[in-house]
């Protein structure tokens, strides 16, 4: 496997743009939601978004001693079939999309490991699990587990 050449800085400044990334996602979602409940939700965790970003912008700041850039714009559309959107659907996009994030981090996390840059990833990996098996809560409660299986 290639070497991993990254810096903590760099590895911030894109955790920032997933962030930025994942609250366009959510808000996109809300747009194609079904049902008030389902668009509040979906904003809702848009706005969750918006908190880890600060978190990693004062870590950046912390660590690298100046403010980060400012994100590149998010330009992308969701699928035309994902439109009026139930809350178990729309909680399995989000769970999706938080189960990426936490596996990619921990991927990039064993390719250095005990490293502070190995450290770092698992953080980042921490933060999206905790995220992930909330949501993942929180779609089990209001999926029927037969649906579950038929959207496999």
């Amino acid at each position: 496997m290639k070497p991993l050449e990254t810096t903590v800085e760099e590895v911030l400044r894109k955790a920032i743009q997933s962030e930025v990334e994942t609250r366009v996602y959510y808000q996109k979602l809300a747009d194609r939601a079904g049902a008030p409940d389902v668009r509040k939700r979906m904003l809702q965790l848009a706005d969750v978004e918006l908190v880890h970003r600060a978190k990693l912008e004062r870590k950046y700041r912390e660590t690298v001693g100046t403010a980060p850039p400012e994100p590149d714009p998010v330009f992308f559309d969701l699928p035309l079939d994902l439109d009026g959107l139930d809350m178990p659907h729309a909680l399995k996009h989000a769970l999706e999309r938080e189960r990426d994030s936490e596996s990619y981090f921990r991927f990039m996390a064993e390719r250095v490991p005990n490293t502070e840059l190995g450290r770092l990833f698992m953080e980042l990996a921490e933060t999206e699990w905790k995220h992930k098996t909330d949501l993942q809560a929180e779609y089990d409660a209001v999926s029927d587990p037969e649906q579950f299986l038929m959207d496999i």
